[in-house]
């Protein structure tokens, strides 16, 4: 899958509280055309170093691998949709029972995981491979599972749903929105995202919800 070009505030800004640094936008805006030709797997750190026109020394005192560059390529991204998922499903006024919010902010991080599943999956991959306990260590992963623990206390507290251990089932319910388990789906057994929404649904949603 390769990535789509947009040009979205050019992809290179800066994370937050970092400066910004003139060797940081080249690497990036390098990465992102070596991304876009060839797909995530086929560039290497060398290649990235070549096309932003500077040496590895300089590429690897500001990037330690291509998963910490797609973290700063889908940061912006990342961070907009987690604030914007956050004030939609928690704070914006509704009449929206906490499962039926659940089921809604299922449904948008799958479209999110469509949208950027490649560099999810490589982010993930690269966070796990230093050495990190789990994928669900890294902030991406620790903002989604304290909206999911929210709404699931919520609705506990409603008796929306059985009783259960609210950490564990957001646990349960982030892994598998995980971006390899995404791919995975699609990949090997053909599913679509519509089909892969309808089975984590119907796995925590239906299957929590208190029958009457």
């Amino acid at each position: 899958m390769m990535m789509e070009h947009k040009s979205e505030d050019k992809m290179i800004v800066s994370r937050k509280n970092k400066k910004v640094d003139p060797y940081t936008i080249r690497i990036l805006e390098a990465a992102r055309q070596l991304f876009t030709e060839s797909g995530l797997e086929a560039v290497n750190m060398y290649q990235i170093a070549q096309k932003a026109g500077i040496g590895q020394g300089s590429l690897y005192r500001r990037y330690s691998d291509k998963g910490a560059i797609c973290s700063d390529l889908l940061g912006n991204r990342s961070e907009s949709f987690l604030t914007e998922l956050e004030f939609n499903v928690l704070k914006s006024p509704s009449s929206a029972s906490s499962l039926e919010l659940l089921e809604s902010c299922i449904e948008k991080v799958i479209d999110f995981i469509d949208e950027h599943a490649d560099l999810l999956h490589l982010i993930k991959s690269e966070f796990v491979g230093k050495g990190q306990l789990t994928q669900f260590e890294h902030p991406i992963f620790q903002s989604l599972n304290a909206i999911v623990v929210k709404l699931l206390d919520q609705a506990s507290n409603a008796e929306e749903i059985i009783p259960i251990d609210t950490q564990f089932t957001a646990t349960a319910l982030i892994s598998a929105l995980s971006p390899d388990v995404y791919l995975y789906q699609q990949k090997v057994y053909g599913s679509s995202k519509q089909q892969i929404t309808a089975g984590i649904v119907t796995l925590f949603i239906t299957g929590l919800r208190k029958k009457s």
